[in-house]
């Protein structure tokens, strides 16, 4: 797609968390993709996954402030808390297709390491992680898992983009956008 393809294929979303209230960014944002799906669909998903900080409140305080800048979103607004089972059917697979490893790091950590290899990486084509658990046996992420030592799930990308080849998609204003292997930072996949 581009700037010139049918309005009506275009699908924006605005994803808060109800952690807090709306602040001006928040505003901005949503309205902003409203305006960017003009003639399309306009999406409000919900991101109260992180139970010990969302509450109901906020989430209805976020639901009223949105309607009262004027924004309207189609129906049913998708929580993700009602999808976790469509998240462990994924991640199953992705598991299953030996893409996942458990990263035991703190952030805290990640950013000593990152500092102890010489600062912050700088550009688009250096990751952000700096890969320390990627290389665990996994007799050691077995025996750690095990232990109940607190971890997240991390997506190898570079395996990933190995099996998938090469990806693109279209941005409106930047054009078509190439995505190769490990050009792009591992995030997490999931928090268990």
């Amino acid at each position: 797609m581009t700037a010139t393809a049918d309005p009506a294929a275009i699908v924006t979303r605005f994803a808060p968390s109800p952690t807090g209230l709306l602040h001006l960014g928040h505003a901005y944002s949503a309205l902003f993709a409203r305006k960017i799906a003009a003639g399309g669909r306009f999406l409000l998903r919900i991101e109260d996954i992180d139970v010990g900080r969302c509450r109901p409140e906020f989430d209805t305080a976020i639901r009223e402030d949105l309607a009262w800048l004027g924004l309207q979103w189609e129906e049913p607004v998708r929580r993700q808390s009602e999808h976790m089972a469509d998240y462990r059917t994924a991640l199953d697979r992705l598991d299953g297709d030996d893409l996942l490893y458990p990263c035991f790091c703190t952030r805290k950590e990640i950013l000593a390491e990152i500092e102890r290899a010489g600062g912050a990486p700088h550009g688009p084509e250096r990751p952000l992680y700096p890969g320390t658990c990627r290389a665990l046996s996994a007799d050691e992420r077995r025996a750690r898992i095990a232990a109940g030592e607190a971890h997240a799930l991390r997506l190898d990308a570079a395996q990933a983009g190995q099996r998938t080849g090469p990806l693109e998609w279209d941005e409106m204003e930047r054009g078509p956008q190439p995505w190769r292997a490990g050009r792009r930072p591992e995030g997490n996949v999931a928090v268990p």
